[in-house]
C-alpha cells in the first residue's frame, strides 16, 4: 500500500528547470543531514510508523518542494539550474532506527541561569 501511495505523490511532480539565484549557488553543494528523534512516552506499538513518516515526507516534497528531488545542471542560458525530471528523480535516503537508550542521551543539555549558560 505504501508503494502505491508514494507513486501517487511522485506522479504529481512535473518536469521543470528551476533557475538558481546567487544565494542558491553560494550554498550549492551543502549537504543537509538531519536526525529527528521522537520519544514514545506512551509506549504505543504503532507510534510514528515509518510508513507514515515516509508518506508525509514524500507528500510535502511532491506538493511544495519538488526541487529537493532535482539534479543540478547548467541551463540553456548558462546559469545554474535544478532539473526536476519525473523519470529520473533524486530520491532522499530514509532510514528507521530503534535504540534502547533513552532519548535524552542524544540531546545536548545546557544549564542556564538568568539567561546565561553556566
Amino acid at each position: 500500500m505504501l508503494a502505491a501511495t508514494l507513486n501517487t505523490h511522485l506522479s504529481s511532480i512535473k518536469a521543470q528547470d528551476i533557475e538558481l539565484g546567487t544565494i542558491d549557488i553560494a550554498t550549492f553543494g551543502a549537504n543537509v543531514d538531519g536526525m529527528i528523534i521522537y520519544k514514545n512516552t506512551t509506549g504505543d506499538a504503532e507510534f510514528m510508523s515509518n510508513d507514515c513518516i515516509i508518506n508525509g515526507l514524500y507528500k510535502v516534497i511532491a506538493d511544495y518542494y519538488p526541487i529537493v528531488m532535482g539534479r543540478p545542471s547548467i541551463g540553456k542560458n548558462g546559469k545554474g539550474v535544478i532539473v526536476v525530471d519525473p523519470d529520473n528523480l533524486c530520491m532522499p535516503d530514509i532510514a528507521e532506527l530503534s535504540v534502547e537508550l533513552p532519548a535524552e542521551h542524544f540531546f545536548e543539555t545546557r544549564n542556564y541561569k538568568n539567561g546565561d549558560m553556566v
